[in-house]
């Protein structure tokens, strides 16, 4: 018997659930350290390079529940959206090369508030990603529909590392 083609390529594309697993982890942790990077340089922009309440900096992680402190660029409810254009105009007129890419807001978004689904439980057939944006006289659009497979992954995973490298860059070359 003859190999069914479209199922060998939907095993191509399947990955195995731990490597979805890594990848996510992955891609999820690199978010959130661009984030952690974008509000310590607009932090350092704010109060110098040393805290305005060295409390602050040691006791960070000592936190409890119910504690309070002073809102800062680290501390407030600003969006990733709002983090990147604060940092991208601040850093566009000194070195443009370092502004982070808005697009990374797009896969945080789509990660956040998407549904991950598959057509069917076997492991053969690929987790597809999609979000969908806010109803408009009773229907929704479809705003991010893409495969999750290890290329698409590898690519987001890339683009989110090397913004992180920008922000790292700009506090090297003192743009803060």
């Amino acid at each position: 018997m003859g190999k069914n083609p479209e199922a060998t390529t939907a095993k191509k594309i399947a990955m195995q659930m731990d490597e979805y697993y890594q990848l996510m982890g992955t891609l999820v942790a690199n978010l959130q350290s661009l984030e952690f990077a974008l509000r310590a340089f607009l932090y350092n922009k704010e109060s110098g390079p040393k805290p305005a309440n060295p409390e602050f900096g040691k006791n960070i992680y000592d936190f409890k529940v119910g504690d309070c402190v002073e809102e800062t660029a680290f501390t407030n409810h600003d969006t990733l959206g709002q983090l990147i254009d604060k940092y991208n105009e601040i850093v566009k007129s000194k070195d443009s090369t370092v502004c982070v890419d808005r697009g990374i807001v797009d896969i945080r978004n789509a990660l956040a508030h998407g549904r991950i689904a598959s057509e069917s439980p076997a492991p053969e057939v690929p987790l597809k990603l999609i979000k969908y944006g806010k109803p408009q006289n009773g229907q929704v659009c479809v705003t991010h529909y893409v495969t999750l497979t290890k290329d698409w992954f590898d690519k987001q995973i890339k683009l989110v590392h090397d913004n992180i490298f920008h922000v790292k860059k700009a506090n090297e070359n003192n743009n803060a």
